[in-house]
């Protein structure tokens, strides 16, 4: 088996990828689903840098896949979902449920178990 990718990267990857989905929500706040809408958020600061951070966590995901199984990187990679529970309670002021932290310490433990 190869080197496995360095915590670094995988910090960098989960960083960027949570930002893109908080800074997309923060771009259609207040926003409605219709195109004209969605189309319009795209020009927004948050819009933008979303998307850049998405095309960097690309990068990165490309950069674990190099180091480690496919199968692996995605189980890790499903920390995500609790980074985001996270950061939607900080950032957004939303309030995860009770069955939604379960959740998150599922995918945790999961993680652990297969790494």
């Amino acid at each position: 088996m190869r080197e496995r990718a360095t915590p670094l990267v995988w910090a960098l990857f989960l960083g960027a990828t949570v930002y893109g989905h908080v800074a997309l929500k923060l771009a259609m706040t207040g926003r409605g689903d219709k195109t004209r809408e969605v189309l319009g958020a795209l020009a927004s600061p948050w819009a933008i840098t979303g998307v850049a951070a998405w095309g960097l966590s690309s990068l990165l995901w490309m950069r674990l896949l190099a180091k480690d199984t496919l199968f692996s990187a995605a189980s890790t990679a499903s920390l995500k979902y609790v980074l985001l529970g996270v950061a939607s309670l900080l950032f957004l002021r939303e309030s995860p449920t009770a069955n939604q932290w379960a959740g998150f310490a599922f995918i945790t433990v999961g993680v652990w178990l297969v790494r």
